[in-house]
């Protein structure tokens, strides 16, 4: 057996190596760790290349692969190859593949493929926590530097090489029916465009991210401008694999989109972008990013770019923009139709949590409506924790009151992690929506004394006792509607009604009757009918000292300027 291996080797690299009449498509040679360089060629028939180089043993820490310029498919990858070892630390390969008449991008990159908790493991695991140690970086770099300086692809057959500064020429050949590229993107961009299709088309949706099970990073997505409905998102779920590291993903997928007008965005987040690789870069690195295109070259001209106005100057009916640590803010409006509405709303926010959010509730029944949560937001670019909730709602005619609240941290201009992409959104905007909107219809919101009301105590602060007297003509039903204080079975902040005659407390706000008032869990709230019999009444409402109208010590009740006690006169019907 001794006698046979070293035949078996000869005969292997004696089958492959005859690269007499082939010529030099594509080399490249002094590669370094966390680093990917590039060549090309253009081949002007189907041909076997020939491809050989050496690598880094396991292909951990190394990888080649050869693109096709125009699918952006890859054609083959150094996995592919036969092996053999060469010294500690190398292997060389070789192979031979058959390709059609093209032109190709060859890539070679020295990035860690697998790592550990603890490392990368024996001989590998040294190399690579030691190469990786900015600290001694230079020194191990020095101890390694042969293996390092032995990296190296070569291919050969009958075409032309390109030089890494010649690739454009593929590139700007998969563009010319391009109508939108944002490509070779960088670490904290935020990118958009407009385009209006003039008829329904179908359009091919190449993008290149960075995602995983537990969000997406690097993305892209497409909202109609009217509407505000996203027709397009990438995801974690609905994207491949794009080579390299488990988290960079791909879409290469055709849709059919109507006549309308569109804004397309791609977002990168601080970490992992063209050029700044953390981890293993993706098959096609060029095109990290968006490309929109036609499947046709004549369809470019049913497509119009626009510059997109994020938020819009007209039509903004409530503007909470800027806003900074500890701000509460409410204005009311009123609707003299039922219409759709767009609400822009930037804040912060975690899984389970929000800190710096909106909400809106109806003036007259005080239900809350709509509110800004962490799952109908979206990453909003920068730290993680930045939201975004951006889309149309529609609403009911009748008059609405808007809030927004934000905590003691990361606010406009005192951010404590990366701020959004529009840190002058930080807040909300709510802005008619539609071609028919007519600010005609949009009235200030006025509070009228409501006739059916027969007691009111509301905006309590803090230390306060208030009472108010009320006479029932006749036995009736009232509506009680209050909100307060209380945990653990406790009320802190709360209401009474007293019998004038009797000096007994008839109703009383327990723990037991209340229900979450949103916000902070000890908000509470009653929304409840009794029946009282006819005779005079006192209503109270006691507040401790803390955590009550303006002064909150956690996140308000979504109707705070009720907090307080309403007593309605229920009318017959």
């Amino acid at each position: 057996m001794k006698k046979i291996i070293p035949i078996i080797a000869f005969a292997f690299f004696a089958s492959t190596n005859y690269t007499g009449a082939q010529e030099l498509l594509s080399e490249i040679r002094d590669i370094i760790p966390e680093k990917i360089r590039m060549e090309g060629f253009k081949l002007s028939r189907r041909q076997d290349v020939h491809i050989k180089g050496i690598g880094f043993r396991g292909r951990r820490f190394t990888n080649s692969w050869i693109l096709d310029s125009q699918s952006r498919e890859i054609v083959w990858e150094m996995d592919h190859a036969d092996f053999r070892r060469r010294g500690r630390a190398l292997e060389e390969f070789e192979d031979r593949v058959e390709v059609s008449k093209g032109s190709y991008e060859v890539y070679y990159a020295a990035f860690p493929y697998i790592r550990h908790k603890k490392g990368w493991g024996d001989f590998f695991g040294r190399f690579f926590d030691e190469i990786f140690d900015d600290e001694d970086r230079d020194e191990y770099y020095h101890d390694f530097k042969d293996e390092l300086r032995s990296f190296y692809i070569e291919i050969r057959g009958e075409g032309r090489r390109y030089r890494e500064h010649e690739i454009r020429e593929f590139h700007d050949k998969f563009n010319n029916r391009a109508f939108i590229s944002m490509t070779a993107l960088r670490d904290d961009e935020y990118r958009q465009q407009g385009f209006e299709l003039t008829k329904p088309m179908d359009i091919q949706i190449y993008a290149v991210g960075e995602a995983n099970k537990s969000g997406t990073y690097d993305y892209g997505w497409i909202v109609n401008t009217e509407t505000r409905d996203k027709v397009w998102k990438m995801t974690y779920r609905d994207s491949y694999h794009a080579g390299g590291a488990r988290k960079n993903r791909k879409v290469n997928e055709v849709i059919l989109l109507p006549k309308a007008k569109y804004v397309a965005f791609f977002v990168t987040d601080d970490s992992h972008s063209f050029r700044r690789w953390n981890m293993a870069p993706p098959y096609d690195p060029m095109f990290w990013g968006l490309t929109l295109r036609v499947r046709k070259a004549s369809d470019m001209r049913n497509i119009k770019l626009f510059d997109y106005e994020r938020i819009p100057e007209e039509n903004v009916i409530v503007d909470f923009s800027r806003l900074r640590d500890d701000e509460f803010r409410s204005q009311g409006f009123t609707l003299k139709r039922p219409m759709k509405l767009r609400i822009y709303a930037i804040g912060e926010g975690k899984r389970h949590e929000m800190y710096d959010y909106g909400w809106i509730v109806d003036a007259k029944t005080h239900r809350k409506v709509w509110e800004m949560d962490y799952h109908n937001s979206e990453h909003a670019g920068g730290g993680d924790k930045n939201r975004l909730f951006d889309g149309v709602v529609e609403f009911d005619k009748g008059s609405y009151l808007a809030y927004f609240v934000t905590d003691g941290s990361h606010s406009y201009w005192d951010w404590n992690t990366a701020p959004p992409y529009n840190k002058e959104g930080w807040g909300m905007k709510i802005i008619g929506a539609g071609k028919n909107f007519d600010r005609d219809d949009v009235a200030e919101y006025e509070a009228r004394k409501d006739g059916s009301i027969l007691a009111q105590l509301v905006r309590i602060r803090d230390h306060e006792r208030e009472r108010e007297r009320f006479t029932l003509e006749k036995d009736s039903d009232v509506r009680i509607y209050a909100i307060g204080e209380g945990s653990s079975g406790r009320m802190y902040d709360y209401a009474w009604i007293e019998d004038v005659d009797s000096r007994r407390v008839i109703w009383e706000m327990t723990y037991r009757k209340t229900r979450h008032a949103g916000g902070a869990d000890k908000n509470r709230m009653v929304d409840d009918v009794i029946l009282l019999r006819r005779g005079e009444y006192i209503v109270h409402y006691e507040s401790d000292d803390s955590h009550s109208y303006d002064d909150w010590n956690a996140a308000p009740p979504y109707d705070p300027t009720n907090w307080g006690v309403t007593i309605y006169l229920v009318e017959d019907e």
